[in-house]
């Protein structure tokens, strides 16, 4: 006769959503922008052509803007052209 099995607690994994990605589908159409205008220079958010399009488009502050753009970097929405040296939606331009 077979010991009684010990009963293991399942748990299931949460998967990470960003709270960005209501945006996506928008952001995969974003042009191609400057995210660094001055460079060599250092680095100065206020610059950057991506944050301002993310601002105005979505009514964030420049940190928030930062977020999404990490977050959509990360995702695989936005991609950086070495040749332009600009960001872009990976479905390109607006529709």
């Amino acid at each position: 006769m077979n010991p009684p099995s010990k009963s293991r607690k399942r748990t299931r994994r949460k998967t990470r959503t960003s709270p960005y990605a209501h945006l996506w589908p928008e952001l995969a159409h974003m042009p191609s922008l400057d995210h660094w205008p001055d460079r060599p220079a250092s680095f100065e958010p206020e610059r950057s052509q991506v944050l301002a399009y993310l601002v105005e488009g979505y009514g964030c502050d420049l940190r928030e803007a930062g977020r999404i753009f990490q977050s959509a970097r990360d995702a695989g929405v936005i991609r950086f052209n070495s040749n332009t040296r600009q960001w872009c939606g990976t479905k390109g331009g607006r529709p």
